[in-house]
């Protein structure tokens, strides 16, 4: 038997995966005495400002063995109102924003350099960074351009130079509205490049459609040759209710693909795809606890096992998105132990991870804001120890 079908046997037997039963007793979570990690170095790395009232879709790329690059999406207001307070501007998803980018030389520990890497071309604005590494020179620059309600559209630039100047940018969507998360995309061992991706479409992705809260799809823009051709998955991923949204994939060792799903049923949904991702599993709950916000699943260069990040506490609604919980696979995804929390503050949201492995380090950075707040945000870096994940 395949090891898709052994996976989705085995879901289908035990309910989910085998810890389900406990995580429906406790109502809410998993790992009921959590301990909070305790990191070692912890920052607002892109914090509130009147002319910046909101931060989020970050990530962290390396650029050699010496500099770190911070990317994020950032809102800017050009004449803030002078009466402005902490979090309280409201400011929407549809208002400008740009990509902006700052280095660190130290580990994650001080940024500087600040720059806008991709202005805001579009009626409303731009978003959704991913960067992906082909040589010692070669970068790939992904991000969502957004005009209208119909078009919302994927682009990417290439760099020869390690990041240091980009190209033209060029859509590799047809016309028709797509969101993608940061952080998510990846190269594959075959060197196949993925862009998980998702929009209110079910067959043909395109045309004239419109995001009105549901029938959501997800999928992949994928290519063998370095996105100079590229081709969408050959079927997609939904799930009752909104449908499913925001894919975080990773490439398991015998090369299948897991993906995990955020959706309105109180649970993270999972799929696999034998194929590198052109045909996927119907989506199926994971037994993962979770409001509708995305989770993210990175395998740990230093030990070999998978790490998930997700907000850890079944909820139809959007929230709440406390705590952000850390749990490890140590058998490709079929179980989780060792749960702990990156951030489990009750007055504050922490949402949308990325996390980044630098030698013994994770570098892990998401959205936070009071519960207080409107729809401002910061990124908050916290830096840990990998093997802290493990206690």
């Amino acid at each position: 038997m395949k090891r898709r079908d052994l996976l989705l046997q085995g879901t289908a037997l035990a309910g989910g995966l085998p810890w389900l039963a406990a995580a429906e007793s406790a109502g809410k979570s998993l790992g009921a005495k959590r301990p909070l990690l305790e990191p070692i170095h912890d920052q607002v790395v892109c914090p509130w400002s009147p002319a910046h009232p909101r931060h989020d879709h970050q990530l962290i790329f390396p650029l050699d063995d010496r500099r770190l690059l911070l990317v994020w999406s950032e809102y800017y207001d050009d004449d803030p109102p002078p009466e402005a307070k902490l979090g309280q501007s409201g400011i929407g998803d549809e208002v400008p924003c740009r990509i902006s980018a700052m280095t660190s030389t130290d580990g994650g520990r001080s940024w500087n350099d600040k720059h806008v890497l991709q202005a805001n071309e579009w009626k409303h604005n731009v978003k959704h960074p991913n960067l992906v590494r082909l040589s010692g020179s070669e970068l790939l620059f992904s991000f969502v351009g957004w005009d209208s309600e119909t078009q919302r559209n994927v682009f990417l630039r290439r760099s020869l130079d390690n990041g240091a100047t980009f190209g033209e940018r060029v859509r590799i969507s047809e016309p028709g509205w797509y969101c993608n998360n940061a952080d998510r995309a990846l190269r594959l061992e075959s060197g196949r490049v993925l862009i998980p991706a998702h929009g209110p479409f079910a067959e043909t992705y395109v045309g004239d459609s419109r995001y009105q809260g549901g029938d959501l799809h997800s999928f992949v823009f994928y290519s063998d040759d370095g996105f100079h051709t590229w081709k969408r998955s050959s079927d997609s991923m939904t799930a009752p209710g909104r449908g499913a949204h925001e894919p975080t994939i990773v490439e398991l060792k015998d090369g299948c693909l897991f993906c995990l799903l955020r959706n309105t049923n109180r649970e993270q949904y999972f799929a696999l795809s034998n194929d590198g991702g052109d045909h996927w599993t119907k989506p199926a709950p994971s037994g993962l606890p979770s409001p509708e916000s995305p989770a993210l699943v990175k395998r740990i260069p230093t030990t070999g096992d998978l790490l998930v990040l997700w907000n850890n506490v079944a909820s139809k609604s959007n929230w709440p998105r406390t705590p952000l919980t850390a749990a490890i696979s140590q058998d490709e995804g079929k179980t989780w132990s060792h749960f702990s929390d990156v951030d489990n503050r009750p007055d504050w949201d922490a949402a949308y991870p990325s996390v980044t492995f630098v030698g013994d380090e994770a570098l892990v950075a998401y959205y936070s804001r009071s519960t207080k707040w409107k729809r401002d945000s910061e990124v908050t870096l916290r830096i840990f120890r990998t093997e802290q994940f493990y206690a």
